[in-house]
């Protein structure tokens, strides 16, 4: 009995924890929001966390040697507020978005944002294919020269 009561016990800290880390006006989430953005945003804009599946997150930060060519590794130190805070908003987490997450196969990884479903039937949709080619463009993972907001995850049509 006694251990049910530490294993309980513990898990309602842990919990606490979690929630106070998820508050607004917390002060350590925004700054685990700005390490991911300057680790990220250096190179690209950081991709809402919200847009990609929990798997996606862990495959990137586990071959961040082999970053799309590029070795964007980080001390152990820096990377786990990183991966926690993605964790804990990736589409198919607890306070992400299901519907990102719709028609995405539970054995399918996509390594790029614009490999999901939902990214492609809004881009798709509305954009012809060459747009993605236009020199101010260059491809379709730039979506700050369409979208002025998305530095600051802003993606509506007036963004």
């Amino acid at each position: 009995m006694k251990k049910f009561i530490v294993i309980g016990t513990f898990s309602l800290v842990l919990l606490g924890v979690s929630l106070a880390l998820t508050e607004p006006g917390n002060s350590a989430l925004p700054q685990v929001e700005q390490a991911y953005a300057k680790e990220c945003g250096a190179c690209h804009i950081p991709y809402p966390a919200q847009y990609l599946p929990k798997r996606f997150w862990e495959r990137i930060l586990g071959s961040l040697d082999k970053h799309f060519g590029e070795n964007a590794t980080l001390s152990p130190k820096a990377l786990q507020p990183i991966k926690a805070y993605l964790d804990s908003r990736a589409a198919d987490s607890a306070s992400g978005n299901p519907r990102i997450m719709r028609d995405v196969a539970v054995n399918n990884t996509p390594l790029r944002i614009v490999e999901m479903p939902f990214w492609i039937h809004i881009h798709h949709r509305m954009i012809e294919r060459k747009a993605f080619d236009a020199p101010k463009v260059k491809s379709a993972g730039n979506c700050g020269a369409c979208h002025r907001g998305a530095a600051n995850g802003q993606f509506g049509d007036d963004d």
